[in-house]
């Protein structure tokens, strides 16, 4: 950590750093935009050297007291940008985004019980080969009941009982159904696994009710093949971006990739020889195998040889900021999304991710009298009912189970105590 660093000396190491990490003028104005203010303050309390006790002047003078998670996006960039100054001078590097001091710290799973979540974690991953997020998904789940326990001062494992499982289920938001039924069944099979290796000695696995919610109770959200070609023009190929963003909405609309597989498509995946995309989905792990449609390749063959940053990474499609990082999932979800909405559709009681793009893939399969089996081999399905979600978007098929109304017979309408207008 350098010591007595004048305020103006660390901005120019600072701004020198961003121009060798390749960061353009738009970036360079952002920071700007607050270190103008900061120097101004400096100045007027007669500060000369910078360290983070005067960020944190600078901060308050502008916000006062605050809580950072509620924050607005200007007041987060403008706490972002002051601590970036510190994590800079006290390590040499910039970390874009939240700023370090602010991210939330990881969730961890201590003292005795936390260490039997993780074991149970250990033990689901091992037998039933859970995927990463499913186990992000467990340890979420058991740290929210951790965290319960804590506030109630239990710390061991044979004092969990009837009583806190009941508090816990009431604590619960009643209006996230989809996430409490998630939840609680995780934490039932973590009670269930307490008691068959004779952790704790009784069962309270049964306490745990089963709530009411039934997944997917909602048709889901699509786009007719009009609102998709209008997307998909309505994308600026005219700049880098542009070409990569425009080559991740024609796979996931023509082809219905899930974005955790654009993400990671590699060079390898792709057969130019056969013609075919071939690979093993990130969610389910099932080997697919779809067509190379010409509109894709040739946006893909754009994007490579026109607007790639060079990289040496295997993925296809990289961030457009040095280092040149793979995108990940969430990049995929914020661009399409982002396309979307710019598009002009009505998306009113529409959802406007990616995932909606694969629905209307699925939709226009569909349509297209496509059987059944073919579109779930086409999504990449494990099992059919999977696929069955759409057949509820099918105006078409639904109309041929329609049945008929039948008449009200005339003595109805002339039994005592009905009245007809």
């Amino acid at each position: 950590m350098k010591e007595n660093q004048t305020i103006d000396e660390l901005l120019n190491e600072f701004e020198k750093h961003l121009r060798t990490l390749q960061r353009g003028r738009y970036t360079l104005r952002g920071y700007w935009q607050i270190w103008k203010p900061l120097k101004r303050f400096m100045a007027a309390e007669g500060i000369m050297d910078y360290d983070k006790s005067v960020g944190d002047q600078f901060i308050k003078s502008k916000l006062g007291e605050y809580d950072y998670a509620s924050l607005d996006r200007m007041q987060r960039h403008l706490v972002n940008k002051v601590d970036a100054l510190y994590v800079f001078q006290s390590t040499g590097q910039v970390f874009f985004g939240t700023a370090p001091l602010r991210r939330t710290p990881p969730k961890l799973l201590t003292g005795e019980i936390g260490v039997a979540m993780q074991d149970f974690i250990s033990y689901k991953a091992a037998t039933f080969a859970l995927s990463k997020s499913t186990q992000n998904h467990h340890l979420n789940a058991l740290h929210g009941f951790l965290t319960f326990l804590s506030s109630k001062e239990v710390k061991s494992i044979v004092d969990i009982n009837q009583v806190y499982l009941v508090s816990f289920m009431k604590s619960l938001d009643p209006t996230t159904l989809a996430t409490n039924h998630s939840k609680l069944g995780v934490l039932k099979s973590f009670l269930t696994y307490l008691y068959t290796e004779k952790i704790h000695n009784k069962d309270y696995s049964d306490v745990i009710q089963r709530t009411n919610y039934k997944s997917q109770p909602k048709l889901p959200s699509f786009f007719s093949a009009e609102d998709i070609a209008c997307i998909i023009e309505k994308i600026d190929r005219g700049n880098p971006s542009g070409k990569r963003d425009y080559a991740l909405v024609l796979l996931a609309a023509k082809l219905g990739l899930r974005v955790s597989d654009i993400a990671r498509l590699k060079f390898e995946n792709i057969n130019w020889d056969k013609g075919v995309i071939e690979i093993v989905q990130f969610k389910t792990q099932k080997e697919i195998v779809l067509p190379l449609l010409p509109e894709v390749g040739n946006a893909i063959i754009d994007y490579l040889k026109y607007a790639r940053p060079v990289s040496n990474e295997p993925y296809c499609f990289v961030q457009h900021i040095y280092p040149f990082k793979p995108i990940t999932p969430e990049d995929v979800t914020g661009k399409i999304g982002i396309h979307i909405r710019r598009s002009g559709i009505v998306l009113k009681n529409r959802h406007k991710g990616a995932h909606a793009l694969r629905h209307s893939f699925a939709t226009q399969l569909l349509e297209n009298k496509t059987p059944l089996p073919v579109i779930s081999e086409a999504l990449g399905h494990t099992h059919t009912a999977s696929t069955m979600l759409y057949l509820r978007v099918d105006k078409q098929q639904l109309k041929q189970c329609a049945l008929e109304v039948p008449m009200v017979a005339p003595a109805f309408y002339q039994q005592k105590g009905v009245f007809v207008s």
